[in-house]
């Protein structure tokens, strides 16, 4: 013992066969190979024990406090953080949340081993599937958007699901929004304002929900539809790898984006999104996206004018004689002094609930008719 400080078992270990090198029962050498030590060392491990006795087997610095240890105060005040307002987040992102919120630095060994010693490590979730070689990214932003949705307790008791849009070529988050489910009106609005704020991409790669489908002479979703009106290409992923990143995405915001709205208390629609569009997304993509290979951007202009009457719900009804058409079991005259027997007009329903009536895209008013016409509907 050395200032009240107990040796270990391998200090008790070299002192009791540097003993025996010392009487002459055992070699330097075989000491050496039992200890782990070089014969330098041995001799030198030796020579200390003859001089000092047992004092010789310890470390030079055995029971001094080292001049970097943590002190148990800071200690302390970074593992009730951890355990109380910040709950729940990774070690990087609680790390990044102390000096931009607590004003702390930390080293990110100094947080591991502190962690560890309290038993607060989270460990990102490993899947025992094949790995897939992650595809080339896009060369251009605006090439190729990876669109998806994700239902999971992001804020109070109940699911939610948020849409998100990402950049193929960059990882930027385009556009995002939570809905109560993931439909077809969500997702128009949320291609909408990617469109609205950007221009037009190249294509969308979407996975096999029906509310997407695939353009085929037997059926067309009302989101592909939207897509073929503006220009705009459509593929469906035949897998979850095909789309990995906005799959890994997900896997990064369940970890950051939930804990974030924890902490700044929002359990609501509105704060949610709130937060999502005008603060986590603009910090995000600073942090974790990637410059192209061509800065160029992809994006067309909008050259279709009013993008309401493409994204929206589209139902078409036959028009008949005296310019009449059947709509809900309704009878509704097309009011324009031109006739238009025989051709479709659309009814369409827009993301805020309005609607509208348009031939070939040009807006008519309807009226309502009292004439009993036989109910046609095609499309």
């Amino acid at each position: 013992m050395k200032n009240g400080i107990i040796m270990s078992k391998d200090q008790l270990k070299v002192y009791r066969l540097a003993l025996k090198v010392i009487d002459g029962s055992l070699k330097v050498k075989d000491f050496a190979l039992l200890v782990g030590i070089s014969e330098r060392q041995a001799f030198r491990k030796i020579k200390r024990i003859k001089e000092m006795d047992y004092i010789g087997a310890l470390h030079g610095n055995t029971g001094n406090i080292p001049f970097n240890k943590t002190s148990t105060e800071f200690e302390l005040k970074v593992i009730n953080l951890l355990k109380t307002k910040y709950q729940g987040f990774n070690l990087t992102h609680f790390r990044e949340m102390l000096k931009e919120e607590e004003n702390i630095v930390i080293k990110k060994t100094t947080l591991e081993v502190l962690a560890k010693k309290h038993g607060l490590e989270k460990h990102a979730r490993r899947s025992n599937k094949k790995s897939h070689k992650p595809r080339p990214r896009m060369p251009q932003e605006g090439m190729l958007i990876q669109f998806d949705g994700s239902p999971h307790l992001w804020f109070g008791e109940e699911k939610s699901t948020l849409l998100v849009a990402i950049d193929d070529a960059t990882g930027k988050i385009l556009s995002g929004e939570f809905f109560e489910w993931e439909t077809s009106f969500g997702a128009m609005k949320v291609i909408k304002e990617l469109i609205d704020k950007n221009g037009i991409p190249e294509a969308f790669y979407f996975d096999q929900a029906g509310i997407y489908g695939k353009v085929d002479r037997d059926f067309t979703s009302q989101i592909s539809r939207a897509l073929q009106m503006v220009h705009c290409r459509l593929y469906i992923a035949s897998s979850p790898q095909a789309k990995g990143r906005v799959e890994r995405l997900f896997r990064t915001l369940q970890d950051r984006l939930i804990s974030e709205m924890r902490l700044r208390g929002i359990w609501d629609y509105y704060g949610a999104n709130e937060y999502f569009k005008n603060e986590f997304i603009p910090v995000f993509n600073a942090k974790f996206s990637v410059e192209p290979t061509n800065p160029t951007k992809a994006y067309l202009p909008n050259i279709f004018g009013d993008l309401e009457l493409a994204f929206c719900k589209k139902e078409q009804r036959k028009i008949l004689s005296g310019n009449v058409f059947s709509y809900k079991g309704v009878n509704w005259m097309i009011d324009e002094k031109s006739c238009y027997q025989h051709r479709l007009v659309n009814i369409n329903t827009h993301l805020d609930g309005s609607e509208s009536f348009d031939i070939m895209g040009r807006i008519v008013k309807v009226k309502k008719s009292a004439r009993n016409y036989r109910y046609l509907k095609t499309g």
